[in-house]
């Protein structure tokens, strides 16, 4: 048995566990604990507390493929060796579709913004512009800013920590309350303790406007790296180019234009800044023929992408299976079933040079997951750690269907 209960200690050690894989004893789950199935996430790592956070989020049912409203006010901590803990106390109201960022030197996760509305009801969603911190170490979260003097309440914002400006910066997002009219920002605004909020001016080649793009930081350059996103119509096809963004000067430049050879078109990409290697890291996300659990390196000083795991390949038609126009036929993916599901708006985190996964939606069965992958940076393994109990495939549940998730 373990010589702890938790891993939170960075000397706390046990005994190996019965699996190969070179992360021993951090891959057991000891906790019975877990959120529920859920997406509209973002994980956020301390590898000094040896932890991941995850607030919040929709766990509300998918109605063919469109999900409705219940949103989490919930604080849940994973550790490797351990398994998942719900924090309580105070918290950042009930919301997902926010951003979030490691402030690594101060041992905390920023949360930005975001979007409510109470559970299965229609109309306006309330947006929101204020500023959370939560510290690793006290597992509490503090409120640093309420939004008065920043930008206008958004969703979908991309949100990174720059240490070299001890900074907070906000990217686009969306700023409409009604969910039937899109209104893109694409205003770079910056967030100190010193001087709370200011608007940046940008320039260069700036990405065409877009919502549902994926962000991280690049800190070897202290710049925001952006990739892919769609116009907000749900009808255009979406991007597949990269662009980068130096914060302290607001200079925009296309790094890749999305031509062959680059990942397909998507909404939702799931990006990590792979320090070690020097490189971006994207996973999955929804493409324009379906959700994806692939993975795909480009390096940071400049080049080309290359994939670096394949998992899952679409070949069949996309519409249509037993008169239900929304379902999927079986033989539409050739499943690989040694990779997580096809996922989007997924939590996501890099620590400890492995990539982990947990929950998100897989759009063509129509539900959130709850599971729990790691993916080992030097051996190119996915490792399952918690399986999923809602929203995988047929396939991957061991049962026979006509339909992909049916």
């Amino acid at each position: 048995m373990l010589l702890c209960t938790s891993l939170l200690a960075v000397g706390c050690t046990g005994e190996a566990n019965d699996d190969d894989s070179p992360f021993g004893e951090l891959d057991a789950i000891m906790s019975d604990e877990r959120p529920t199935k859920r997406s509209e996430v973002i994980a956020v790592p301390n590898e000094a507390t040896r932890s991941i956070v995850m607030f919040g989020g929709n766990d509300a049912p998918i109605v063919n493929q469109i999900p409705r409203s219940a949103f989490r006010d919930d604080t849940w901590v994973f550790e490797p060796g351990f398994g998942w803990t719900e924090v309580g106390g105070s918290s950042p109201s009930a919301r997902g579709r926010y951003g979030a960022a490691a402030d690594v030197a101060n041992g905390r996760a920023l949360l930005f913004g975001g979007r409510y509305r109470d559970a299965d009801a229609s109309g306006n969603y309330d947006l929101y512009n204020d500023i959370w911190a939560f510290d690793f170490e006290s597992r509490t979260w503090n409120e640093l800013d309420d939004g008065t003097d920043g930008p206008a309440p958004r969703y979908y914002p991309g949100v990174v920590w720059s240490e070299e400006d001890s900074a907070l910066y906000v990217y686009g997002g969306l700023t409409n309350r009604d969910p039937l009219s899109f209104a893109i920002s694409r205003e770079l605004w910056k967030w100190t303790a010193e001087d709370g909020w200011e608007q940046i001016p940008t320039s260069g080649d700036e990405p065409s406007p877009r919502a549902f793009f994926g962000t991280t930081f690049d800190t070897a350059r202290n710049r925001l790296i952006l990739f892919a996103g769609q116009v907000g119509d749900f009808q255009s096809l979406a991007y597949n180019d990269l662009f980068s963004l130096d914060v302290r000067t607001g200079e925009w430049e296309e790094l890749d234009n999305g031509g062959n050879g680059s990942p397909f078109t998507r909404m939702h990409p799931h990006l990590q800044y792979d320090g070690t290697r020097d490189r971006i890291v994207l996973f999955g996300g929804h493409t324009d023929v379906g959700d994806d659990n692939d993975l795909w390196e480009f390096p940071a000083e400049g080049g080309r992408w290359d994939t670096v795991y394949e998992a899952d390949v679409i070949v069949g038609d996309r519409f249509g299976c037993l008169e239900n126009e929304s379902e999927v036929p079986a033989d539409y993916v050739e499943q690989d079933l040694s990779a997580p599901e096809r996922r989007q708006k997924a939590g996501v985190a890099l620590m400890f040079d492995n990539l982990w996964v947990f929950g998100g939606m897989h759009a063509e069965c129509s539900e959130h997951l709850d599971d729990a992958w790691r993916y080992d940076m030097p051996t190119k393994a996915w490792t399952e750690l918690i399986e999923a109990r809602t929203g995988e495939s047929c396939l991957r549940r061991n049962e026979d269907c006509q339909c992909l998730c049916l």
